[in-house]
């Protein structure tokens, strides 16, 4: 996007030396290998500490990976092109949130979006993670990821999120939301977005602006592909959500 596009490697990386001196109060893996998952699903943990895939299941059958393959690279990557940018950067947030703040061991967090199986088709997955080995603090070193395919519920190409835990902060975790979603939109386009969510039509803003009807049309369609939104009133939403306005 228009500002700094989120690096989520450069930020596992930093993440990872953080985390170095932390010590690690470890759950066993025992009670989660026996786990029932249906067809379409499958798990996996991913620890921030050593960067490694420390437990999957159901990778293979669902998406195709070898267990050697789905390394803590291609779990950190395989989003589709049109996904990836708005996945990293709610993936900065949540991970920042639970590495500087104390978080509850039933924290929920909830994300749709697209990856890529390894014969280079995409499905759509509802992720849902919770923390899985924490530091003595009570902050993230592993988290458990349960992926399910559901494209046969949901053909719309959205990344959608929601974080929920016993006693969570919303509004301070909304912040680290934000701040991700800084340059998401150029200033002109949150110009805009801020006129619309005013009611105002094009020709409106085209005249407060002092831009032709065409250019501000041109603007409004790149502003809901940008967004992945129909109209103005799911736009409206993403960025009251993402805290952009």
């Amino acid at each position: 996007m228009e500002e700094n596009k989120s690096n989520i490697s450069e930020y596992l990386d930093s993440l990872q030396a953080k985390l170095s001196d932390r010590k690690v109060i470890a759950k066993p893996v025992s009670h989660i290998s026996n786990y029932p998952i249906a067809l379409g699903q499958c798990f996996y943990l991913l620890d921030f500490k050593s960067k490694k895939v420390s437990f999957q299941k159901g990778i293979k059958e669902f998406l195709g990976y070898e267990p050697h393959e789905f390394t803590f690279e291609l779990a950190s990557s395989y989003f589709h092109p049109d996904d990836s940018d708005m996945v990293e950067r709610l993936m900065r947030a949540t991970l920042m949130f639970a590495s500087e703040n104390n978080v509850s061991k039933d924290v929920a967090f909830f994300l749709t979006y697209r990856i890529r199986k390894k014969d280079n088709t995409y499905v759509k997955v509802l992720r849902q993670s919770t923390t899985y080995d924490l530091d003595e603090e009570g902050k993230i070193i592993s988290n458990l990821s349960m992926l399910s395919d559901i494209s046969f519920l949901n053909t719309a190409n959205k990344v959608e999120w929601k974080f929920d835990a016993p006693g969570l902060d919303k509004e301070e975790f909304r912040k680290y939301v934000t701040k991700e979603y800084k340059g998401f939109f150029s200033d002109r386009e949150t110009e805009i977005i801020l006129l619309v969510d005013k009611g105002w039509s094009s020709k409106q803003i085209a005249e407060k602006l002092f831009l032709s009807k065409h250019t501000v049309d041109t603007h409004r369609r790149k502003i809901l592909n940008k967004a992945h939104c129909k109209n103005a009133v799911e736009l409206i939403n993403f960025c009251k959500h993402n805290g952009i306005i």
